[in-house]
């Protein structure tokens, strides 16, 4: 059982230690870093929640009717969560200073995905009228992918437009969230990783990913551009001028050889009512 330490967070919350371990499963998926879909059947009432892929600290007390699935796939958290007559009800990812905000559909399940930047990783789960579940998951081909993450916090929407070596905006080898390319037929990479605009005090992501860095080409050159989809072409107030959402700040983290890098930046400034040109729409990374 990983042991989850306590620490606190930009949240100003403690991550919780010491549950005793309800049920942990270690599937033969876990060492494969696969995904596992779809859901197990519905527990019967004496069952305790399915807890797979990773492990995770249950607390006493929660619903047999609630199921968790966890798995990792190329650097990603996966988490598909069944909860019976959760509509509309939140559900709360704490990873490391980031917090992911889900609400359960209709159907009671939430699909949440989220970029990992270490080797071995612990998050929260937290639910109404629950105790915290803390988890662990690994990702042992850690250093075998290259990942490019865009994360900020900000309510507002951004856009990661990747373009691979050789490729150019509109055609193969440009991806962004509208060519998340995950069949990849237009290009080496993928965007795994599409959120929308943050619920207020969350993290909006995107991540792009290579399976594999020996499949780039050497000495080859990846071009970065990000754009602000909210303000849109000709931006009003908040967005625009001095307004408190003009410029929102981000992060871009790039990781390669088993090493996360992290640069924090800001968008450029644009003037309110005044169209944005084309060939300044986007944002370069450099």
């Amino acid at each position: 059982m990983a042991q989850v330490t306590q620490s606190t967070n930009r949240h100003g919350r403690g991550l919780t230690a010491g549950w005793v371990m309800a049920r942990a499963l270690t599937m033969a998926a876990a060492a494969a870093g696969l995904a596992t879909t779809g859901f197990a059947p519905p527990a019967s009432a004496a069952s305790p929640p399915t807890i797979a892929v990773a492990q995770c600290d249950v607390p006493p007390g929660i619903a047999a009717t609630t199921q968790v699935r966890i798995a990792q796939e190329k650097g990603r958290a996966v988490l598909d969560v069944t909860r019976a007559n959760s509509s509309g009800r939140k559900l709360e990812i704490e990873y490391g200073d980031e917090l992911y905000i889900e609400k359960f559909g209709t159907d009671g399940r939430i699909h949440a995905t989220f970029a990992l930047t270490a080797a071995n990783n612990d998050f929260v789960i937290t639910m109404s009228e629950t105790a915290p579940i803390p988890c662990s998951v690994s990702v042992p081909d850690f250093n075998k992918f290259y990942r490019v993450t865009l994360r900020w916090h900000d309510p507002v929407q951004l856009d990661l437009n990747v373009i691979e070596p050789g490729g150019r905006m509109g055609e193969i080898g440009h991806v962004n969230s509208v060519r998340p390319n995950t069949n990849l037929t237009q290009g080496i990479g993928e965007m795994d990783v599409i959120t929308g605009a943050p619920a207020e005090g969350g993290t909006g992501e995107l991540s792009y990913v290579i399976s594999d860095r020996a499949q780039i080409p050497p000495d080859s050159v990846f071009g970065f551009k990000v754009d602000y989809v909210t303000r849109g072409a000709q931006p009003d107030a908040p967005y625009c001028d001095n307004h408190p959402l003009a410029a929102p700040q981000f992060e871009f983290i790039t990781t390669q050889n088993g090493t996360a890098t992290t640069r924090k930046m800001s968008m450029s400034h644009a003037h309110c009512r005044e169209k944005i040109p084309d060939a300044r729409r986007l944002m370069s990374i450099r």
